[in-house]
């Protein structure tokens, strides 16, 4: 039986308590997976393993102790098959393998992928998973036809196999179906995580105080950096086509308006992969497309909204990533404590200062 995980740290809901991502929650084909004060949580016992989590999380906060995606991808690239189905004891659903994932293992082989969607008509989480992974090939073969890329994914029923029937979802949960009790004993590790994924109790998450040290960390996701190297092997197209921003789900490309930008630092300070950025002065806001994993986050703690999503994307900032200045801020030391600030215009002191003479004013009775 699987057992899910949740890495707290790398929860965008755990570094923002604006974020409004409830991408674990949509993907859940068996509704386990809540928002609880703020943080996911779900019923152990109530998971059916499927991996939808862990691919739908922009973050990769979510781990399978049975399936790591990216092994399965270089296990799919090393070997001679072509299809790739759930009926295979190597991945537990093809919705467990996301966009980036998919667009990956498209660049990195001269084959030519085929979803098995044979068993899906028998599948009680289909009903769900379905439509999520036909949503992502349809993504994944927009993506390779916009870069010139003369090949795509099939997802279709394949009649010469074996359809194998699994209408009980609790099978899935069926420990034994995975191993026996032989293997249990050559492996603890793994019957320690079955019998604690048959905990029927909500597991509720906190922020530790590990947690809070890890979430300084910026750190760009697995699936990503896989993608980079595909990027670098897939050849140039003539022409960087430039697409629609809702035709491409994880990744973006930013506009800040400089006017209405208080530069309060919360977006790059928020941002989990330092995909926005800027100097210890805080005199610029940088933007680098490659890391940015559309969280979204950043435009969620923008209390003016200054920082939106580009309507459109360049494919080029996916060939030859680079970081962008969003905007340039004047800095300047203030007169009364000579600490470097933004400067806009008037007296050159800093906002604490001036707020503290204010009060201070207030308190002496001066207008």
């Amino acid at each position: 039986m699987s057992l899910l995980t949740l890495d707290i740290a790398k929860c965008v809901r755990t570094t923002n308590k604006f974020s409004e991502c409830v991408e674990c929650v949509n993907a859940c084909p068996v509704a386990t997976i809540k928002i609880d004060e703020q943080l996911p949580s779900f019923v152990p016992n109530d998971c059916v393993g499927c991996g939808g989590c862990l691919a739908a999380c922009p973050s990769s906060a979510y781990k399978l102790d049975d399936f790591n995606a990216i092994n399965f991808m270089f296990s799919y690239l090393e070997s001679e098959r072509e299809s790739i189905s759930c009926k295979e004891d190597e991945i537990p659903c093809l919705a467990a393998l996301n966009v980036e994932e998919i667009l990956s293992m498209s660049l990195l082989t001269s084959k030519e992928i085929l979803f098995d969607r044979s068993h899906c008509s028998e599948c009680e989480i289909a009903k769900v998973n379905l439509s999520i992974i036909e949503k992502r090939v349809e993504e994944v073969n927009f993506l390779l036809e916009a870069m010139e890329v003369e090949k795509s994914v099939r997802f279709e029923v394949l009649e010469s196999m074996e359809v194998v029937k699994n209408s009980d979802t609790a099978s899935r949960r069926d420990f034994l179906s995975k191993a026996s009790i032989k293997e249990a004993a050559k492996a603890k590790h793994k019957f320690d995580n079955s019998v604690e994924a048959l905990d029927e109790e909500l597991k509720e998450h906190t922020a530790t105080v590990e947690d809070i040290q890890s979430i300084r960390n910026k750190v760009v996701p697995d699936r990503r950096k896989l993608l980079k190297m595909a990027m670098k092997r897939a050849g140039v197209p003539e022409k960087f086509h430039v697409i629609e921003s809702e035709d491409i789900s994880f990744i973006s490309q930013k506009v800040l308006d400089e006017e209405s930008c208080t530069n309060c630092q919360m977006c790059y300070r928020i941002c989990p992969t330092g995909a926005l950025s800027s100097d210890k002065y805080g005199g610029f806001i940088a933007f680098d497309a490659f890391s940015c994993i559309k969280c979204t986050s950043c435009h969620d703690v923008c209390e003016p909204n200054s920082l939106t999503i580009k309507p459109t994307f360049n494919l080029k900032e996916l060939f030859e990533p680079k970081q962008e200045i969003l905007v340039k801020f004047s800095v300047k030391r203030c007169d009364e404590c000579g600490m470097p600030f933004v400067y806009r215009s008037g007296e050159v002191m800093c906002t604490r200062c001036r707020i503290e003479e204010e009060e201070a004013n207030t308190l002496w009775g001066i207008k």
